[in-house]
C-alpha cells in the first residue's frame, strides 16, 4: 500500500500524534518528512509554493492534495479508510459534536498549553498577567471534561474512540508534561482515568508514545 503522505513538521509535536493517530486507526501510513528542519525547510521557495502560509505541520498527499493546519489534516487521515465514519461520525449530531471537541481542545486547552508552555521550553520569555490567565483558564477547561466524562467511557459515542477523544487527549500532551502536575491530576480522576483510556488504544498509543507526567510545576523562572 502507498503511504497516504507525507507531512512536514518538528517531532515531537502534539500537533502531529492526532493525524498519526487517525492514520492508523484507518491501517494507513503517514510518512514523516526525514529532512525537516523548522525554521529552514519551511522558508524554502519549495516549501512556500505548496504551503504559502510556511506553516507546520503541512501535508502533501499522495492524490495531490496539499493542506496546512493540524486539525485540517488530521480530518483528511481520519476520512481516509474504513475507520471514516467511526472517527468523523456517522451522522449530523455526531459529526457536531465532534466537532465541538475538536475546537474546544484548540480554543480552551491547546491555546493556553502553549502560553504555560512555551516560557518553560525557553522559547518565550515569562509574563505573569499571561501565566495567571492562561492557568486559570485551563483549570476550567480541565475541569469542564471532569464533569462531562463523569459516566462516560469517549466524549461522543459510547462505545467507539473519535477524533474527540484523539483530538483533546493530543492537547494535553505539553499540559501533562509540564504543567498539570501531581497534585492537579489527583483532582480530575474521571479525566485521568479517560486520558489513560485513548492513549492505550491500538493505533493511538503507537502515535503518542508513552506519556511523561510531570511530578511538581516550575511556577516562576529560576
Amino acid at each position: 500500500m502507498a503511504p497516504l503522505g507525507t507531512i512536514y513538521t518538528y517531532t515531537p509535536s502534539p500537533r502531529l500524534v492526532k493525524a498519526q493517530a487517525a492514520a492508523n486507526l484507518n491501517g494507513q501510513e503517514l510518512v514523516i518528512a526525514p529532512d525537516f528542519q523548522f525554521g529552514k525547510t519551511n522558508k524554502t521557495e519549495e516549501y512556500l509554493s505548496k504551503f504559502p502560509t510556511g506553516k507546520v505541520p503541512a501535508f502533501e498527499g499522495a492524490d495531490g492534495t496539499n493542506l496546512i493546519e493540524s486539525d485540517a489534516i488530521a480530518q483528511y487521515c481520519a476520512e481516509s479508510g474504513p475507520a471514516a465514519g467511526q472517527l468523523m461520525g456517522s451522522t449530523p449530531s455526531q459529526r457536531a459534536q465532534i466537532r465541538q471537541w475538536i475546537c474546544f481542545a484548540q480554543g480552551e486547552i491547546l491555546d493556553n498549553v502553549q502560553t504555560l508552555a512555551l516560557w518553560r521550553m525557553k522559547i518565550y520569555p515569562y509574563n505573569e498577567a499571561s501565566e495567571k490567565s492562561a492557568m486559570t483558564k485551563l483549570t476550567r477547561a480541565l475541569g469542564v471534561l471532569e464533569t462531562y466524562l463523569k459516566g462516560r467511557t469517549w466524549l461522543v459515542d459510547g462505545e467507539k474512540i473519535s477524533m474527540a477523544d484523539i483530538t483533546v487527549a493530543s492537547s494535553l500532551i505539553w499540559g501533562f508534561s509540564m504543567i498539570i502536575d501531581a497534585e492537579m491530576r489527583q483532582k480530575h480522576p474521571t479525566l485521568m482515568a479517560w486520558y489513560e483510556r485513548v492513549i492505550e488504544v491500538d493505533g493511538v498509543k503507537e502515535a503518542f508514545g508513552p506519556q511523561n507526567y510531570i511530578e511538581k510545576r516550575q511556577d516562576t523562572p529560576e
